[in-house]
């Protein structure tokens, strides 16, 4: 996980010019969630660059193919549910479904079987028309709005959801929390001097640790903008470009 304090410190020391304070925890914590969703978001993007270099054969390949380190990366966000409320399908933090699949009521079709997904309201009134293809047991469709989904036929025991969560935060004991990543401090008298000490209500960035830097000049870049510094923008910029 990328840490709060080494982003916050970092971004101190490159925009607070002469220990003004321009980067206080607040503005931090104001641009913390938006800094992370972007990273998060160019992850897909890079994503489907990756392929596309496939196709072209430039990626490297093995440990160093750019399609498998970005996979890597998005495993960090994977979840797996299993639902058994049919009237109240929803999943917390739902991003993009990978899969999902149900056991079905009877004994006939007790294996788990995988679902269709289909994300169109009007294609789903057609697929329910259809004589040839309405969902059975065998051939079961989820219909996704939103953070909700709804399954045809009804009546199947459970349905399991594979996922990309949205990014959160992990807490200090290194557990998921559902907040964003946040700094927090206290400030500590020590020999006459007054230090801003993190406390445990800190909240770490929901990224793999490599991606420090790229969270720092996220955040620079936003910061900038608000602070209409745009030596902390065009620096930030500019070691974006040179990755």
């Amino acid at each position: 996980m990328v840490s709060v304090l080494q982003v916050y410190n970092a971004l101190k020391d490159l925009a607070n010019k002469e220990q003004k304070g321009f980067v206080t925890p607040q503005v931090f914590n104001s641009f913390a969630a938006l800094a992370q969703m972007n990273i998060y978001n160019e992850l897909f993007t890079e994503l489907v660059d990756a392929k596309r270099l496939g196709r072209q054969n430039f990626d490297p390949g093995r440990d160093k193919s750019v399609r498998k380190q970005r996979l890597e990366d998005l495993s960090f966000f994977v979840r797996r549910d299993i639902l058994t409320d049919p009237v109240n399908l929803r999943l917390k933090n739902l991003s993009k479904i990978i899969s999902a699949a149900i056991d079905g009521e009877s004994d006939e079709f007790a294996a788990r079987t995988s679902c269709e997904l289909v994300y169109d309201v009007e294609k789903m009134d057609r697929i329910l028309g259809s004589n040839l293809s309405t969902p059975t047991f065998a051939f079961p469709v989820v219909l996704i709005s939103g953070d909700s989904l709804e399954v045809f036929p009804e009546g199947f025991d459970s349905i399991e959801v594979t996922y990309y969560a949205k990014p959160t935060s992990f807490d200090s004991d290194g557990d998921i929390s559902e907040g964003s990543p946040f700094y927090d401090f206290e400030v500590v008298s020590f020999d006459g001097n007054d230090l801003d000490v993190p406390t445990n209500n800190c909240r770490d960035f929901m990224l793999p640790p490599h991606y420090l830097t790229e969270i720092v000049m996220e955040m620079a870049k936003l910061i900038g903008v608000r602070l209409r510094d745009p030596n902390v923008q065009n620096f930030a910029k500019q070691e974006e470009v040179s990755e």
